[in-house]
């Protein structure tokens, strides 16, 4: 348990570079907001390849573990050529690039920790909260340090954080279900004919897009309003503590409540968080709304634990992989490019306030969902 927190710390200390400093490392490059939403937005488009793709052939191999490895070497090796390059064109092309492998790391750690916890009785919550951690920490740590030593120094960051996490992931283990059939084409064919998980597949991208859209571009919108770079560190600092005592307190009501509830709930949050977004365009009070990425957990982790229950066993990493690639990736690219298109065409109060009524309007499916699944109960 101790070494799979730690590979979650230092896993999302490596995201925190690529979500919350790099549109400033960009927009440092010389990238315009529509540009740097749309790097960000690509990489989205790519995670839709990669991570089905990444999670099949986990399923085929019965073996996370090893493809995780394989991952954060090749990202690695990736890293060196992104962060050595200027033009857009080519920042674009390796980012593009790096995306396609490390994309994946995430949900394939997401597949081992739900794994592990069912299989020895443990809090996921308590696990994954150290992923929030990492992000808090580095937000802070690397926003600082890129203060003093320039972004032109994000490189050797990146680096370092992931030779570490590869030392980690050597001493993890698979706890995949025993006794379970070997994946094949018709058990994917099966996943996408079961109507249930399309249709969730659908509510997760309606509402977390807007989610996507604030990790794009909410560090480029506090430093348009005149915030530092450690300023905006602390922003994400807060964002990532306040969601981590979530974690274990969604993990343990996700075994009491119906999943799709605490979705629901989830959803109507989020909109509210939105929606304040968009009325106090102020970067001081934007810093502490931050807290409300608390919201996160109640989403996230009710919706995962709901995948797989609706997925055969054998391909459970395909069909969590799938619905993550769907909603941070597809999510991401609505999010990242769309989003940025809005927010210089029509501003950032317009954008969250936009925002927010898309997600008030998948919290309502999600309403008449629940209110259908206990109707077929009755």
């Amino acid at each position: 348990m101790f070494r799979l927190s730690l590979f979650f710390f230092l896993l999302f200390s490596s995201f925190a570079i690529m979500g919350v400093i790099m549109p400033l490392y960009l927009k440092a490059k010389g990238l315009s907001t529509e540009q740097v939403g749309l790097v960000i937005a690509m990489g989205s488009v790519i995670a839709v390849v990669g991570q089905p793709l990444f999670g099949y052939v986990s399923d085929k191999l019965k073996s996370t573990k090893k493809v995780l490895i394989g991952l954060l070497l090749i990202s690695l090796l990736v890293s060196i050529v992104y962060y050595s390059v200027n033009s857009f064109a080519l920042l674009l092309t390796f980012f593009i690039i790096l995306n396609f492998f490390k994309s994946s790391t995430g949900p394939l750690t997401e597949n081992i920790t739900i794994a592990y916890s069912q299989k020895h009785d443990k809090n996921y919550g308590l696990i994954r909260l150290w992923g929030d951690v990492g992000v808090g920490t580095a937000s802070v740590i690397v926003g600082t340090l890129v203060g003093i030593l320039g972004l032109n120094k994000l490189g050797w960051m990146y680096g370092t954080i992931i030779i570490a996490a590869l030392c980690i992931a050597f001493f993890l283990k698979d706890d995949r279900p025993d006794n379970v059939s070997p994946i094949s084409l018709q058990s994917i064919k099966r996943l996408f004919s079961n109507k249930g998980y399309v249709w969730f597949l659908f509510l997760g991208l309606i509402i977390f897009m807007a989610h996507r859209l604030n990790d794009s571009l909410f560090s480029i919108y506090l430093s348009d309003l005149g915030a530092s770079e450690s300023k905006i560190g602390l922003s994400w600092m807060i964002a990532a503590f306040s969601s981590s005592p979530v974690f274990i307190l969604v993990a343990w009501l996700a075994k009491k409540y119906r999943e799709m509830t605490l979705v629901f709930i989830g959803a109507l949050l989020f909109s509210v968080r939105w929606l304040l977004y968009g009325l106090f365009p102020d970067p001081d009070i934007l810093i502490y709304l931050q807290a409300l990425n608390s919201v996160f957990p109640v989403f996230i982790v009710p919706a995962l634990f709901l995948v797989t229950k609706i997925v055969p066993a054998e391909i459970t990493a395909t069909g969590q992989t799938i619905f993550i690639a769907v909603i941070v990736g597809i999510g991401g690219m609505i999010g990242s490019a769309g989003g940025g298109w809005y927010m210089e065409h029509f501003g950032p109060p317009a954008t969250y306030i936009t925002c927010s009524i898309i997600t008030f309007i998948g919290a309502i499916l999600c309403l008449l969902t629940l209110i259908k699944q206990k109707h077929k109960m009755s």
